[in-house]
């Protein structure tokens, strides 16, 4: 049976500015400093892991060659990310802000998925699109 997602693995174009992003705007969540691991060209993997055991972990590597991400290039959409209430979706929002994020989508409710569903959306350093989100009971 699964139990949830273990990780998520994203290249990055400039990891030490990745990493910096992360930090700053989910560290004050509960985001953890990374555990390294090799991978396999050889490349540091940075896993952030989340503040609960076995609730999984983004892991930041650097690219090896130059590309341009596309949203909707087969691949990665986006990545949501669940907190636990709405006053952490504003912080996560403020932080955004402050790392020079671009925002798609400030904090606000999108009854279309879950009558509770308060979420932000914004990009990473490399455009990766960012969803941060609370809801009670909500499944998508």
């Amino acid at each position: 049976m699964l139990v949830g997602l273990g990780h998520v693995d994203l290249v990055c174009r400039d990891l030490a500015r990745s990493l910096a992003f992360y930090r700053g705007v989910f560290g004050p969540l509960g985001l953890e400093e990374p555990a390294l691991f090799d991978g396999e060209r050889g490349e540091k993997i940075h896993y952030l892991r989340f503040p609960r055991a076995g609730s999984g972990s983004i892991g930041l590597r650097q690219a090896l060659e130059e590309q341009v991400f596309e949203l909707y290039a087969p691949g990665l959409h986006h990545l949501a990310l669940a907190v636990e209430t709405r006053a952490d979706v504003d912080a996560a929002h403020a932080a955004a802000v402050e790392a020079g994020a671009e925002v798609l989508h400030a904090p606000k409710l999108w009854p279309q998925y879950h009558p509770d569903f308060y979420a932000t959306f914004f990009l990473d350093p490399d455009g990766f699109r960012l969803e941060v989100a609370a809801a009670r009971d909500a499944r998508l």
